[in-house]
């Protein structure tokens, strides 16, 4: 076939064109191939990063619960009881599956009584010191060295405020090592602890790999600057290492999980290689054949490339809303017919895909009108993200949810798209973890922190209504006794047997706490000291008359020594009326026992 120069020409440029096209599109592709392989490791390392910090915030919260109850358990002014002290510490070490070592230690520094299977190394310098000079720091994070893992303190104050002690716990390198090596690193990644100045605690993967910490990351993590975590690529050895940094918590410890590009870029530049090798036969032979066929071929060629990524697109489109781990559910506007909800959906909600398709959006809302605030929302924001809200079930069940919901154009109409998290098992850790914070775990009753938030309240609410209130103080006598014959655990049944019958005795108005060891104490609103009186002697009768029975049958009595306060308009805090209701305790105490004393009708000196 005989082509004019201008055909030539022609079809010279056109074929100069498509080689050119062809080679962009190689350069895009790798472009893109590259892109994605960063950005796959970025999340990879992030969510690696999250689970380890969201595992040793759960940790250090755990920790914290003891000491905290601890701090509450253990008077200061009785320090010296040691193998007292040692028994609680062990107990509570055995309920820490993590920790190894629980330590009180004095205000000097010294070891007042410790529970460990293992010899504990020497406390760093000024832990104490630390302690003492944060006024209104109650918990410190530090550590040792790398094989001695992290410490966890917490002062317990004197009455005057100083600290008296500090309770400690640690968390052993064993452990941080055994958290660090879940996470599956490449053999040249790494996972590791820091803390605020950047200085590793703990380490887990690929000892010729570097990291020199980002110490402006890290404040910007610890001052709530990038509360979502940061990422940084650092130069090392000849390679680039992608770091994750995550805050553990509140606390000033930091994950940083990295991943290195001997490691990542490896599959990528064989993969590259293979694709850039497929690419220049193809447009070789793309080139050679296009001389005869391309008039003939370029329209299907095209189309058939085009239908290949649509189909690619929507397989991968679908497969990827199937998959994720939250519900969606798409709705058309205005009348809010639901057209689509994923498998996640569908078990979220207990119903088949297909049935929900005859419903509308608003059928799953516990509310209706929670809806309407959110569609308006929505309208008014461009979409509203993570509300929580309580949703139903189709068989009636309620729970709560994290939605978020925006309005997008999905053709020419509007189709709400809902996205949904089952979060009722968070918020059942919530009200648990509220229950602790608020309870005695021993005795089921208040414990001495709610017992004071409360009572102040309730004496405001007394001075401001002019209405009498009165605290009484109960003491389980000789306590020290039945624990030495008996042992703590039947002293414990006593606390229990004293916590039972003072909620039995006192009205549901009445505010019952343990205050520490075998103490009591009870807020009594709209109560005289004479009703009071008749209270605490029913309460006293009702102690003396209880029987704590053994299972080798033994029976253990006791009794209980009660004081009396009652408000007075002098009275600012309830700790006015706790100091008068101890003095008369301590009157009924060095007059006997087992008997109820009225601090107005005593003789204090005596």
């Amino acid at each position: 076939m005989a082509w004019s120069a201008r055909q030539s020409t022609s079809i010279t440029l056109f074929m100069m064109l498509f080689g050119l096209g062809m080679l962009a599109i190689l350069g895009f592709q790798v472009s893109s191939s590259y892109q994605a392989e960063m950005a796959r490791v970025r999340n990879q390392t992030d969510n690696q990063a999250q689970l380890l910090a969201l595992t040793l915030s759960g940790t250090l919260r755990e920790l914290d619960l003891v000491l905290r109850d601890l701090a509450d358990r253990i008077d200061p002014a009785t320090l010296g009881g040691a193998t007292e002290i040692e028994a609680l510490l062990s107990d509570k070490l055995r309920q820490l599956p993590q920790a190894d070592a629980l330590q009180l230690v004095d205000a000097s520094g010294q070891i007042v009584s410790q529970a460990s299977g293992k010899t504990l190394p020497q406390l760093p310098e000024g832990l104490v010191k630390a302690l003492a000079g944060a006024q209104f720091r109650e918990r410190l994070y530090t550590h040792i060295d790398g094989n001695n893992g992290l410490l966890l303190a917490r002062r317990l104050d004197a009455e005057d405020g100083s600290v008296a002690a500090v309770i400690i716990a640690r968390l052993p390198a064993s452990y941080l090592n055994r958290e660090l090596a879940r996470v599956d690193t490449e053999p040249h990644g790494i996972a590791q602890l820091l803390d605020r100045s950047g200085q590793r605690i703990a380490s887990h993967g690929s000892a010729t790999t570097v990291l020199t910490a980002d110490r402006s990351l890290i404040e910007q993590l610890y001052t709530g600057k990038n509360a979502d975590g940061a990422a940084q690529a650092q130069r090392t050895g000849g390679n680039t290492l992608l770091a994750s940094y995550r805050q553990v918590g509140a606390s000033a410890l930091f994950i940083v999980v990295g991943a290195s590009s001997l490691d990542y870029l490896a599959r990528w530049r064989t993969n590259t290689l293979y694709f850039l090798l497929g690419g220049g036969m193809l447009l070789v032979m793309a080139l050679t054949m296009m001389y005869f066929f391309w008039r003939s071929h370029r329209l299907a060629r095209n189309l058939k490339q085009k239908e290949a990524r649509l189909n690619i697109s929507e397989s991968r489109f679908r497969q990827m809303i199937e998959t994720i781990p939250v519900a969606l559910i798409l709705a058309r506007e205005p009348e809010h017919l639901i057209t689509y909800i994923n498998q996640q959906g569908a078990r979220t909600f207990n119903i088949p895909q297909a049935g929900a398709l005859s419903l509308r959006a608003f059928d799953f809302y516990a509310s209706n009108e929670d809806f309407s605030e959110q569609l308006k929302a929505v309208r008014e924001a461009q979409g509203i993200r993570n509300v929580e809200v309580r949703l139903r079930r189709w068989s009636g069940e309620t729970f709560w949810a994290s939605l978020s919901m925006s309005s997008v154009e999905v053709g020419e109409e509007r189709t709400l798209m809902i996205g949904v998290s089952d979060i009722t098992e968070r918020k059942r850790l919530e009200l648990e973890l509220k229950r602790r914070a608020t309870t005695d775990g021993l005795s089921g009753l208040a414990n001495r922190a709610h017992f004071m938030e409360v009572a102040n309240q309730e004496l405001l609410r007394a001075q401001r209504f002019n209405r009498p209130l009165a605290l009484l103080m109960v003491d389980i006598d000789h306590f020290k006794r039945i624990n030495d014959t008996y042992g703590h655990d039947v002293g414990d049944m006593a606390i229990k047997a004293v916590a039972k019958i003072a909620q039995s005795a006192l009205r549901d108005v009445d505010l019952v706490a343990r205050m520490g060891g075998e103490e009591f104490a009870a807020l009594l609103p709209e109560t005289t000291p004479d009703l009071a009186r008749a209270v605490a002697e029913r309460l006293r009768q009702r102690i003396e008359g209880n029987v704590v029975k053994l299972e080798n049958g033994t029976e253990v009595r006791f009794t209980g020594s009660i004081g009396i306060s009652a408000l007075r308009p002098a009275d600012h805090l309830v700790d006015d009326l706790l100091k008068r209701a101890d003095l008369a305790l301590y009157h009924s105490k060095h007059h006997g026992r087992n008997q109820v004393s009225v601090h107005d009708e005593i003789d204090v000196a005596s």
